[in-house]
């Protein structure tokens, strides 16, 4: 289904009509739902790692490299997101959150457990030390592409009637009625609520991370893989 089913339904309940066409309409009511479709695809798929968005990526070392291009749809990391060594089977990469403590260990010559750490800067993934030739880090992400095209090409936004969202689409439908008329200063509490439901039934039924996450075995280990004297030593 399209896109423009998505708005017509929403159309017809919020002024009883079904415009033919959204994206190329000079209509006022037709470019206000056009702009709130954007904006409430993109809150639906910020809120939630859902598995639709969800992919694998893979940095493979060289020996030398420390620093990394995100993937081109990159939108974020999943919550809690770890990176995998294919070496190391007790745990991968230890993720380092602060800027200022990834400095300090960038300036000191601590011992670092294999396979080491990594981190975010400039918006690269950056490894502490590199790793090594031919060695792979995977990692699950999150895509910017929440839209496809009529030819099933990925994007990251609406910008034409044909255009499909990757997400649930009876929850866009509800998104922009609620949207339309709490911009509009009307009674939109029923409308909210509506939405927030499906959210949470479509939200609890699909296998993506929930937004929050608690006694999780990936926090079984947290403990510092950098001791500040060489291993083995008195």
């Amino acid at each position: 289904m399209t896109v423009l089913s998505a708005m017509q339904s929403a159309a017809i309940r919020l002024i009883g009509r079904k415009p033919t066409t959204f994206f190329s309409s000079t209509q006022r009511f037709e470019q206000e739902i056009v702009d709130l479709a954007n904006e409430v695809a993109k809150s639906i798929a910020d809120n939630n790692d859902w598995q639709a968005l969800t992919r694998i990526h893979t940095i493979t070392g060289d020996g030398t490299t420390t620093a990394f291009a995100m993937p081109t749809d990159y939108d974020r990391m999943l919550l809690d997101s770890r990176i995998y060594d294919s070496e190391s089977w007790a745990w991968g990469y230890q993720r380092i959150v602060r800027a200022d403590e990834w400095l300090e260990f960038t300036i000191r010559d601590f011992a670092v457990i294999t396979p080491g750490m990594w981190t975010m800067l400039e918006n690269q993934f950056q490894f502490l030390p590199a790793p090594a030739d031919q060695a792979s880090a995977k990692f699950l992400y999150i895509t910017n592409k929440i839209v496809k095209d009529e030819n099933d090409v990925g994007k990251t936004s609406f910008a034409a009637d044909s255009d499909t969202f990757v997400l649930n689409e009876r929850l866009l439908t509800l998104g922009l009625i609620w949207r339309w008329r709490e911009q509009k200063r009307m009674d939109s509490g029923a409308d909210e609520a509506n939405f927030n439901q499906l959210y949470s039934e479509l939200a609890g039924r699909d296998g993506g991370a929930r937004p929050i996450i608690r006694n999780s075995r990936h926090n079984l280990y947290r403990g510092n893989i950098a001791w500040p004297w060489p291993l083995g030593g008195q």
